[in-house]
This record gives C-alpha cells, structure tokens and sequence, in this order.
C-alpha cells in the first residue's frame, strides 16, 4: 500500500509536533528561573501552571483565558455559516 510519504518519514513527528516541541522548549528556557523557584521554593503550595501563567505570564492582565473551554467544531462551523448568509 503507498500512503505517498517516503518510508524513512514514517516514524518522524510531523511538522506540527515538532513546532509544539520547538515552541515547549523555547518556553522552558524563558522561564526556566521562574520554574526553579517554583521547583526549590513553591511546588507544595502552588500549582506549576497557576504559578507560571498567573503569577508570572499574565501578571496584572485578565487570566480567564485559562480556564475558557473550546468550543466545539461543529457549533463553530455552524455559527461561520450563519455569518456567511
């Protein structure tokens, strides 16, 4: 069977992961005092997202984007159309 992708790709992380994994670790090195302070000093009373994204990444800004649920395709499909009429 030819899925029209070379053999040797096969076991590679597509491009997408790759971006994620590149964007994960840029992150990491960016904040990677903050995350050794939380580490040594705040792990037992903070969790490590509240403690990064809160404290740190959207300090004095509106955090509700945290905990904003996705909607779902389909609604977001159907809602497009009907702006589309």
């Amino acid at each position: 069977m030819d899925l029209g992708m070379p053999y040797e790709m096969w076991d590679k992380p597509s491009a997408e992961i790759t971006h994620l994994k590149s964007q994960c670790e840029d992150m990491l090195e960016k904040y990677e005092e903050e995350i050794e302070d939380w580490y040594n000093h705040k792990q037992e009373e903070i969790p490590l997202q509240t403690y990064i994204c809160e404290e740190i990444v959207l300090k004095n800004d509106d955090s509700k984007c945290l905990t904003e649920i996705a909607p779902e395709p389909a609604k977001v499909e159907k809602e497009k159309a009907k702006t589309e009429l």
